[in-house]
Formats: structure tokens, sequence, C-alpha cells
């Protein structure tokens, strides 16, 4: 049986791909009049609110691969993963300025800059992050030569 390794795909797919299809989710899911409803006030807003940290820390994350292919931990490319994330924060919430039944907020734009800020400190504590998912090898059924 031979192994599938990330790391061998073309960077545009390992890289790239989903970076953007992160980013077309969140547009997605800011373009719905209504995501949810949960009738605790109080849950809805830890959920929403907890929804930006985590959208924007994975963001960060795929961003921070985007721009750095050899996987560097260089400030220069953390800050600009973090200054991205948080522009497209802000893009996001113009956009639902526009969509009937959401509101653009200041303060959502703060908690996806809290997200992000966030992952990128979990970069710089967390060498398996770094390495994930290139790291994985899942089995692909398929019998091949070994590999030296």
């Amino acid at each position: 049986m031979s192994n599938f390794r990330i790391g061998k795909l073309p960077r545009w797919l390992r890289d790239f791909a989903p970076l953007i299809f992160w980013m077309a989710l969140i547009f997605f899911l800011s373009d719905q009049p209504i995501l949810l409803e949960i009738e605790n006030q109080a849950g809805e807003k830890i959920f929403y609110k907890t929804a930006h940290v985590v959208a924007y820390a994975v963001l960060a994350w795929l961003w921070w691969r985007a721009l750095a292919p050899r996987r560097q931990m260089s400030w220069p490319v953390l800050i600009a993963a973090f200054a991205l994330s948080v522009f497209y924060g802000i893009t996001d919430e113009i956009h639902q300025l526009f969509v009937p039944g959401r509101h653009g907020r200041l303060a959502d734009v703060f908690f996806d800059a809290g997200g992000a800020l966030l992952m990128i400190l979990l970069l710089r504590w967390f060498n398996w992050l770094r390495h994930f998912p290139e790291a994985l090898i899942w089995p692909t059924g398929r019998k091949s030569q070994p590999e030296f």
C-alpha cells in the first residue's frame, strides 16, 4: 500500500485552493440573511463571536501557508497573514451592510482580528501547527515503489 502525502500536491492546490475556498465560504455565510436562530440571546452572542474568532484564526493560518511556501516563521510573513485576514474581515463587515437582515459591526472586526492574532501566536508557539497537514500520511490503497 502506498501513501499519499499532501506535500507532493502542486502548490496552488495545497496552499491557495484551501485559502480561496475558505474565503468563499466566509463570503457565502455572510451573504445569508439568517444563519441560525438561537433563542437564548447570550448563547447567540457567544456562538457568533466564537465563530468569528475561529473562522478568522483559520483564515490567518491559510494566509500564512499561502505566503510561506517553505513554512518560514518570519515576522513579516506573520504580520502580512494577520493584516490580510483583518482586511478581509473589514470587507466582510462592509459587505454585510448590504445584505438584508445582516449588520456590519466594528466589534465583529475586533473578534476577527482577535482570531487572526491568536493563530499567529499559536503558529509561533506550536511547531506541529506549522507542518499540518503535510506531516499526515494517508494510505491510498495503491501499490507503488517505495520512496527513497
